[in-house]
């Protein structure tokens, strides 16, 4: 009977650790972005990164994924609203130079990354990623920078607008 209640306890002991270990925090939110902006600038030749795509399960949350693949059914094989890839604001990455600037703690599952966007000849510009905890891990569910408070807004509002077209 002491067998196992000692195994009880251990099994109890292991699953409050690894929650705590896998609990979201600022170091893990800086290696996540650091980790998408490793594929930035693309390596020619290199395996090609799509995080609205088909890399999209490891870079945004469910709610910004099914936006996606919603104004990709609605463009219908033509250009959407996602005409360029969000992580770098462009269409061609080339010459660009991502910096991470900070992370802030929004609370015990949310944070805010600030990227700096630089590109040769031109002034950075500052990209938010605001991020969650998706089974452990961090995504990203919106993403904010100058007069664009929320892409996901815009992008549902756009998503709403194309469906009423097609009615």
């Amino acid at each position: 009977m002491n067998r196992t209640a000692v195994w009880i306890v251990a099994g109890c002991l292991a699953s409050v650790a690894s929650a705590v270990a896998a609990a979201p925090d600022a170091a893990g939110a800086r290696a996540f972005v650091l980790k998408l902006y490793s594929h930035y600038p693309s390596k020619p030749n290199g395996r090609a990164f799509d995080p609205t795509g088909k890399n999209a399960n490891e870079v945004f949350d469910p709610g910004m994924i099914a936006a996606f693949r919603e104004d990709a059914r609605l463009a219908n094989g033509e250009v959407g609203f996602v005409d360029a890839d969000p992580l770098c604001q462009c269409q061609d990455d080339s010459g660009l130079k991502p910096k991470l600037v900070s992370v802030t703690m929004m609370g015990p599952n949310a944070a805010d990354v600030l990227v700096s966007l630089g590109y040769t000849g031109e002034k950075p510009r500052a990209l938010t990623l605001h991020l969650v905890p998706v089974n452990g891990a961090w995504r990203i569910s919106d993403l904010s920078m100058g007069d664009m408070k929320s892409y996901l807004a815009d992008l549902l509002k756009a998503n709403k607008e194309a469906a009423a077209q097609h009615q």
